[in-house]
């Protein structure tokens, strides 16, 4: 993985190749019902989540708490909200915090499919994080889930004393959908001040536009590639159905002018139908002069770094989480 995006391009990695074709298609029939297309996809994605004991050397030293979060300036939280603290053991002074948001279309995904990805970064970064299980669409269209994020970035900055986080490094991110909210929350943040300001921001493979941008890597990783195209697509239409295509709360890209935004890292993937949009929106936080640092696998799909059964089997999975770790310690040291 480079620290400097590339152009170049190289065959997509054999043994991934291998792994991806072997995967059973999602018993999902043409004709079911998004209700049932929905169950079906979130039992998916659920079971996967079962390969996080087979992961090498999963930390052990890192406690988890499930946390109730409130926040009485959130203008719609959900009334029930709720998140998971990973924390290092055995840190001698108050540590940064990372509030993440899991990726999954904003349809599926949860705390526990991203469980063993908090662990091994709160280990490797030597970092808190709060995973945050904001609400899904299509039950909890476009903006519950923004509001639920950034109801939770407050709660960390308002208690994060009590738990051995340091406020004043408070970091915000997310892989894919979840991406995509906490680069709109950032946004909404730094132009607002509802919060602190963020003092890093994680964008991994991030939702950046809406498919009608018309991305020429939702034709070319389309298919084959782990993430669908027509996956993405109905994604969309279960998140914000009746929502403008250009509106920033849901396509950043298209945020005219950007907010004075922290250091920023973005990982993008080659065989990746949201590549095209994670690299433009890079190269829009460098022309907005932010501080950006781009990470791209150049033979690696979707959710290559954090998905647990790629991140049991490949050294390029590893590569970039301690990339990701690295980067997070620089920041906040």
């Amino acid at each position: 993985m480079s620290h400097e995006f590339t152009t170049e391009r190289k065959p997509m990695d054999a043994a991934l190749r291998s792994y991806l074709d072997a995967l059973p298609p999602a018993p999902v029939s043409p004709a079911a019902s998004d209700e049932e297309t929905t169950r079906v996809r979130r039992a998916v994605i659920e079971q996967a989540r079962e390969t996080r004991g087979s992961i090498p050397g999963l930390p052990n030293g890192v406690e988890a708490q499930d946390v109730s979060i409130s926040t009485p300036t959130a203008e719609a939280p959900a009334p029930d909200l709720t998140g998971r603290l990973y924390t290092p053991q055995g840190a001698e002074s108050l540590l940064p915090l990372l509030v993440y948001a899991h990726g999954g279309g904003w349809v599926v995904g949860s705390i526990e499919t991203h469980d063993a990805f908090c662990r091994l970064l709160s280990e490797a970064a030597d970092i808190i994080i709060l995973s945050v299980a904001y609400r899904l669409a299509p039950e909890h269209r476009f903006p519950a889930g923004l509001e639920d994020l950034l109801a939770a970035f407050q709660w960390v900055e308002a208690n994060a004393g009590s738990f051995g986080g340091d406020a004043k490094r408070l970091l915000l991110g997310g892989d894919s959908a979840g991406a995509n909210l906490a680069a709109v929350t950032a946004n909404r943040i730094c132009a607002t001040g509802e919060a602190a300001r963020p003092a890093g921001l994680l964008l991994l493979y991030p939702v950046t536009d809406h498919p009608s941008a018309g991305h020429a890597s939702y034709e070319e990783n389309g298919a084959e590639c782990g993430l669908d195209g027509s996956l993405m697509k109905w994604f969309w239409n279960q998140y914000a159905p009746d929502t403008p295509p250009d509106d920033p709360g849901i396509s950043p890209l298209r945020l005219h002018a950007l907010p004075d935004l922290p250091p920023t890292l973005v990982a993008t993937a080659e065989y990746d139908p949201l590549r095209d949009e994670g690299i433009a929106y890079a190269e829009k936080l460098k022309k907005a002069s932010v501080t950006v640092n781009h990470l791209h696998a150049a033979d690696m799909h979707h959710n290559f770094p954090v998905h647990p059964g790629t991140v049991a089997r490949f050294p390029q999975s590893v590569a970039a989480l301690q990339d990701f770790a690295g980067w997070v310690k620089n920041l906040v040291r």
